[in-house]
Protein backbone atom coordinates (compact mmCIF):
# COMPACT_ATOMS: atom_id res chain seq x y z
CA UNK A 1 0.00 0.00 0.00
CA UNK A 2 2.82 2.37 0.34
CA UNK A 3 4.42 1.86 -2.41
CA UNK A 4 1.05 2.23 -4.29
CA UNK A 5 1.20 5.72 -2.43
CA UNK A 6 4.82 6.92 -3.35
CA UNK A 7 3.91 6.27 -7.30
CA UNK A 8 0.68 8.31 -6.78
CA UNK A 9 2.32 11.33 -5.25
CA UNK A 10 4.86 11.13 -8.06
CA UNK A 11 2.43 10.65 -10.79
CA UNK A 12 0.53 13.23 -9.40
CA UNK A 13 3.79 15.52 -9.32
CA UNK A 14 4.49 14.81 -13.07
CA UNK A 15 1.13 15.80 -13.65
CA UNK A 16 1.45 18.98 -11.80
CA UNK A 17 4.83 20.26 -13.52
CA UNK A 18 3.11 19.47 -17.14
CA UNK A 19 0.42 22.00 -16.13
CA UNK A 20 2.99 24.71 -14.94
CA UNK A 21 4.92 24.70 -18.27
CA UNK A 22 2.63 25.84 -20.53
CA UNK A 23 1.08 28.54 -18.70
CA UNK A 24 4.85 30.00 -17.84
CA UNK A 25 5.72 29.87 -21.43
CA UNK A 26 2.71 32.23 -22.17
CA UNK A 27 3.38 34.54 -19.29
CA UNK A 28 6.85 35.02 -20.94
CA UNK A 29 5.84 35.01 -24.46
CA UNK A 30 3.41 38.04 -23.60
CA UNK A 31 6.15 39.91 -21.20
CA UNK A 32 8.50 39.58 -24.19
CA UNK A 33 5.77 40.80 -26.83
CA UNK A 34 5.06 43.91 -24.46
CA UNK A 35 8.69 44.99 -24.29
CA UNK A 36 8.97 44.17 -28.10
CA UNK A 37 6.10 46.81 -28.48
CA UNK A 38 7.89 49.47 -25.81
CA UNK A 39 10.97 48.89 -27.70
CA UNK A 40 9.45 49.87 -31.03
CA UNK A 41 7.81 52.74 -29.22
CA UNK A 42 10.54 54.26 -27.64
CA UNK A 43 12.18 53.39 -31.57
CA UNK A 44 9.61 55.57 -32.95
CA UNK A 45 9.78 58.51 -30.38
CA UNK A 46 13.49 58.70 -31.03
CA UNK A 47 12.96 59.24 -34.23
CA UNK A 48 10.21 61.78 -34.28
CA UNK A 49 12.98 63.43 -31.58
CA UNK A 50 15.71 63.65 -34.44
CA UNK A 51 12.95 64.81 -37.11
CA UNK A 52 12.12 67.57 -34.55
CA UNK A 53 15.78 68.65 -33.65
CA UNK A 54 17.07 68.90 -37.76
CA UNK A 55 13.82 71.20 -37.96
CA UNK A 56 15.29 73.12 -35.09
CA UNK A 57 18.97 73.90 -36.00
CA UNK A 58 17.40 74.40 -39.60
CA UNK A 59 14.87 77.33 -38.36
CA UNK A 60 18.09 78.30 -36.20
CA UNK A 61 19.99 78.30 -38.69
CA UNK A 62 17.66 80.26 -41.06
CA UNK A 63 17.59 82.72 -37.82
CA UNK A 64 20.81 83.24 -37.67
CA UNK A 65 21.89 84.30 -41.14
CA UNK A 66 19.08 86.86 -41.15
CA UNK A 67 20.87 89.79 -39.95
CA UNK A 68 23.99 88.52 -42.10
CA UNK A 69 22.20 88.76 -44.95
CA UNK A 70 20.45 92.10 -43.82
CA UNK A 71 24.10 93.81 -42.95
CA UNK A 72 25.30 92.32 -46.54
CA UNK A 73 22.28 93.71 -48.27
CA UNK A 74 22.47 97.35 -46.53
CA UNK A 75 26.00 97.41 -47.36
CA UNK A 76 25.42 96.76 -51.27
CA UNK A 77 22.83 99.46 -51.07
CA UNK A 78 24.91 101.81 -49.63
CA UNK A 79 27.86 100.90 -52.06
CA UNK A 80 25.48 101.08 -54.88
CA UNK A 81 24.48 105.00 -53.68
CA UNK A 82 27.31 105.98 -53.39
CA UNK A 83 28.53 104.64 -56.88
CA UNK A 84 24.88 106.57 -58.09
CA UNK A 85 26.45 109.46 -56.65
CA UNK A 86 29.66 109.43 -58.09
CA UNK A 87 27.96 108.72 -61.33
CA UNK A 88 26.57 112.07 -61.19
CA UNK A 89 29.62 113.87 -60.45
CA UNK A 90 31.39 112.49 -63.04
CA UNK A 91 28.72 113.64 -65.05
CA UNK A 92 28.66 117.19 -63.98
CA UNK A 93 32.08 117.31 -64.39
CA UNK A 94 32.33 116.51 -67.28
CA UNK A 95 30.05 119.51 -68.40
CA UNK A 96 27.24 116.65 -69.59
CA UNK A 97 23.33 117.50 -69.36
CA UNK A 98 21.23 116.54 -66.55
CA UNK A 99 20.83 112.83 -67.72
CA UNK A 100 23.03 112.51 -70.32
CA UNK A 101 25.28 110.01 -67.67
CA UNK A 102 23.00 107.65 -65.75
CA UNK A 103 23.44 105.14 -62.97
CA UNK A 104 22.20 101.72 -63.46
CA UNK A 105 21.24 99.42 -60.95
CA UNK A 106 21.40 95.58 -62.54
CA UNK A 107 21.30 92.38 -60.71
CA UNK A 108 24.83 91.05 -60.28
CA UNK A 109 26.43 94.70 -60.21
CA UNK A 110 25.70 98.22 -62.32
CA UNK A 111 25.66 100.37 -65.27
CA UNK A 112 26.74 103.57 -66.68
CA UNK A 113 24.31 104.94 -69.49
CA UNK A 114 25.82 107.92 -71.56
CA UNK A 115 24.01 109.46 -74.15
CA UNK A 116 26.06 109.48 -77.60
CA UNK A 117 25.99 113.53 -78.13
CA UNK A 118 28.58 113.29 -74.93
CA UNK A 119 30.64 111.12 -76.59
CA UNK A 120 30.86 111.03 -80.04
CA UNK A 121 29.66 113.85 -82.81
CA UNK A 122 26.85 112.71 -85.39
CA UNK A 123 27.58 109.57 -87.70
CA UNK A 124 31.47 109.49 -86.12
CA UNK A 125 32.71 106.47 -83.97
CA UNK A 126 35.59 109.09 -82.63
CA UNK A 127 35.02 109.60 -79.04
CA UNK A 128 35.28 113.76 -78.16
CA UNK A 129 37.89 115.17 -76.20
CA UNK A 130 35.33 115.60 -73.46
CA UNK A 131 33.99 112.03 -73.98
CA UNK A 132 37.42 110.56 -72.84
CA UNK A 133 37.77 112.82 -70.04
CA UNK A 134 34.35 111.49 -68.63
CA UNK A 135 35.30 107.86 -69.21
CA UNK A 136 38.39 108.33 -67.58
CA UNK A 137 36.76 108.79 -64.92
CA UNK A 138 34.30 106.31 -65.35
CA UNK A 139 37.06 103.51 -65.63
CA UNK A 140 38.95 105.22 -62.33
CA UNK A 141 35.52 104.61 -60.76
CA UNK A 142 35.13 101.08 -61.86
CA UNK A 143 38.39 99.66 -60.83
CA UNK A 144 37.98 101.05 -57.12
CA UNK A 145 35.81 97.39 -56.63
CA UNK A 146 36.75 93.91 -57.98
CA UNK A 147 35.04 92.91 -61.12
CA UNK A 148 34.20 90.07 -63.28
CA UNK A 149 32.81 91.47 -66.20
CA UNK A 150 32.38 94.45 -68.27
CA UNK A 151 30.05 94.89 -71.40
CA UNK A 152 30.21 97.86 -73.09
CA UNK A 153 27.13 98.17 -75.59
CA UNK A 154 26.59 100.11 -78.45
CA UNK A 155 23.04 101.59 -79.24
CA UNK A 156 21.60 104.05 -82.30
CA UNK A 157 18.08 105.23 -82.82
CA UNK A 158 15.83 103.91 -85.81
CA UNK A 159 16.79 106.37 -87.87
CA UNK A 160 18.78 105.28 -90.99
CA UNK A 161 22.22 106.37 -91.50
CA UNK A 162 21.92 108.79 -94.78
CA UNK A 163 25.53 111.15 -95.07
CA UNK A 164 27.55 109.95 -97.89
CA UNK A 165 30.36 109.43 -95.47
CA UNK A 166 29.01 107.62 -92.86
CA UNK A 167 27.48 105.02 -95.03
CA UNK A 168 30.48 104.84 -96.60
CA UNK A 169 32.76 103.91 -93.23
CA UNK A 170 29.82 102.20 -92.39
CA UNK A 171 28.02 100.30 -95.06
CA UNK A 172 25.97 98.14 -92.92
CA UNK A 173 24.44 101.08 -90.90
CA UNK A 174 23.52 101.57 -87.29
CA UNK A 175 24.35 98.09 -86.00
CA UNK A 176 28.08 98.63 -87.16
CA UNK A 177 27.73 102.24 -86.22
CA UNK A 178 26.91 100.94 -82.83
CA UNK A 179 29.38 98.25 -82.41
CA UNK A 180 32.46 100.38 -83.52
CA UNK A 181 31.24 102.97 -80.95
CA UNK A 182 31.32 100.18 -78.14
CA UNK A 183 34.87 98.82 -79.52
CA UNK A 184 36.02 102.72 -79.15
CA UNK A 185 35.03 103.08 -75.58
CA UNK A 186 35.96 99.27 -74.22
CA UNK A 187 39.56 100.36 -75.88
CA UNK A 188 39.32 103.34 -74.10
CA UNK A 189 38.82 101.73 -70.89
CA UNK A 190 41.33 99.40 -71.39
CA UNK A 191 43.96 102.11 -71.69
CA UNK A 192 42.60 103.79 -68.63
CA UNK A 193 43.51 100.30 -66.76
CA UNK A 194 40.77 98.23 -66.74
CA UNK A 195 41.71 94.43 -67.47
CA UNK A 196 41.24 93.88 -71.28
CA UNK A 197 40.41 90.71 -71.15
CA UNK A 198 37.41 91.47 -68.73
CA UNK A 199 35.69 93.61 -71.74
CA UNK A 200 32.99 92.39 -73.75
CA UNK A 201 31.91 94.55 -76.34
CA UNK A 202 28.40 94.53 -78.59
CA UNK A 203 26.47 96.30 -81.33
CA UNK A 204 22.57 96.69 -80.97
CA UNK A 205 21.47 99.18 -83.65
CA UNK A 206 18.09 100.51 -83.21
CA UNK A 207 17.36 97.29 -81.30
CA UNK A 208 16.39 97.53 -77.58
CA UNK A 209 15.55 101.13 -77.27
CA UNK A 210 15.14 103.09 -73.85
CA UNK A 211 11.89 104.62 -75.07
CA UNK A 212 10.21 104.06 -78.67
CA UNK A 213 11.65 105.68 -81.30
CA UNK A 214 8.97 108.90 -81.55
CA UNK A 215 9.98 112.04 -81.62
CA UNK A 216 13.48 113.95 -81.34
CA UNK A 217 13.85 113.80 -77.55
CA UNK A 218 13.09 109.56 -77.53
CA UNK A 219 15.45 109.12 -79.91
CA UNK A 220 18.20 111.11 -78.30
CA UNK A 221 18.05 109.15 -75.31
CA UNK A 222 17.90 105.93 -77.23
CA UNK A 223 21.17 106.70 -78.75
CA UNK A 224 23.58 105.81 -76.02
CA UNK A 225 26.53 104.04 -74.87
CA UNK A 226 25.92 101.45 -71.57
CA UNK A 227 28.55 100.53 -69.80
CA UNK A 228 27.83 96.94 -67.34
CA UNK A 229 30.17 96.10 -64.53
CA UNK A 230 29.35 92.86 -63.20
CA UNK A 231 30.83 90.44 -60.30
CA UNK A 232 30.80 87.02 -60.73
CA UNK A 233 26.95 85.92 -60.10
CA UNK A 234 26.14 88.96 -62.98
CA UNK A 235 28.63 87.45 -65.30
CA UNK A 236 27.19 83.88 -65.18
CA UNK A 237 24.03 85.44 -66.33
Amino acid sequence: MKITLTCALQLGLLLGGACVAPQRYDEALGEAKYFQRQYQDLSSFHGQLEAENARLRGELELYQGKPIESAATKEIDERLERLRHLTEQIGTSSGAAPGDVEFLSVEGGYGVRVTDEVLFDSGSDEIKPEGKVLLQKVAQQISEQPYQRIWVRGHTDSDPVKRATTIERFPHGNIQLSAARAVEVAALLAASGLQEPKIVVAGFGPAEPVVPNQGVENKRRNRRVEIFVLDESGAER
